[in-house]
């Protein structure tokens, strides 16, 4: 999905679990979370139960990209992060939750220090400013995530189901004209008024119809396999 811009030291394609709140983690994704093209139930945001606002400052979205090809020496992995908004329904069970995320393509930003900091020493490399930007233009681009005519990814909940504090999820995911039903566990954390979500999954671009870049004859590769991660605040609506 992303370009992988080269360069001269090496960086082993591992995947970091981050702390996302607290001293709190989950499993890292083995495999991708899109489910098969079956039919589609509809998506589903209980209105009786307490609504929450995303608070965009505290929520965030990390994709990790990863080099891969025989000569991935030669490239390094990006950690790109964007802004989350909207709202979230929660009431006294998985099954009276739900929500419509929305993240704005413009917000992403590729290789922020305080980013790659955190994901250890697999993104320690430095990353030039040039390289960055040339990323970033490829990435909001007609082949990968086409800004100009689609410039907001939208999640929207279709079921929750199990514990209220460790839901399974199943999202309807829209990316750049592609709809894509995924299936990913997260964990519930409430805090008086304020509720924060935490969730890692996998997914393929190729699910989303866009082919990996490769530079150098496909010597030098994008793995198609990306790991997401969402941080999600939000805080109780006046009633």
């Amino acid at each position: 999905m992303f370009a992988a811009h080269l360069k001269t030291r090496a960086l082993a394609p591992l995947f970091p679990l981050l702390a996302l709140a607290g001293c709190q983690t989950l499993p890292p994704p083995t495999d991708s979370a899109v489910l098969p093209e079956t039919v589609r139930a509809p998506a589903v945001l209980p209105a009786q139960s307490p609504r929450y606002l995303v608070d965009p400052a505290a929520s965030e979205v990390r994709i990790l990209v990863f080099r891969d090809g025989p000569l991935a020496r030669f490239g390094h992995n990006h950690a790109i992060v964007g802004r989350v908004q909207g709202e979230i329904r929660a009431g006294g069970s998985a099954a009276a939750n739900g929500f419509r995320l929305e993240i704005p393509v413009e917000s992403f930003t590729v290789d922020p220090a305080a980013a790659r900091a955190e994901e250890g020493e697999d993104f320690a490399a430095d990353v030039s400013p040039q390289a960055r930007n040339a990323t970033r233009d490829n990435m909001l681009g007609p082949d990968v995530l086409d800004a100009a005519a689609h410039p907001r990814i939208a999640i929207d909940s279709v079921a929750l189901t199990g514990p209220d504090w460790n839901p399974t999820v199943t999202a309807r995911v829209r990316l750049r004209g592609a709809v894509r039903d995924v299936r990913f566990p997260a964990a519930v954390f409430r805090n008086g008024d304020v509720l924060t979500v935490i969730a890692a999954l996998r997914l393929r671009q190729s699910d989303f119809g866009v082919k990996p870049f490769s530079a150098l004859n496909g010597g030098l590769l994008v793995r198609d396999a990306i790991d997401l991660r969402l941080r999600v605040v939000a805080r109780r609506a006046a009633p």
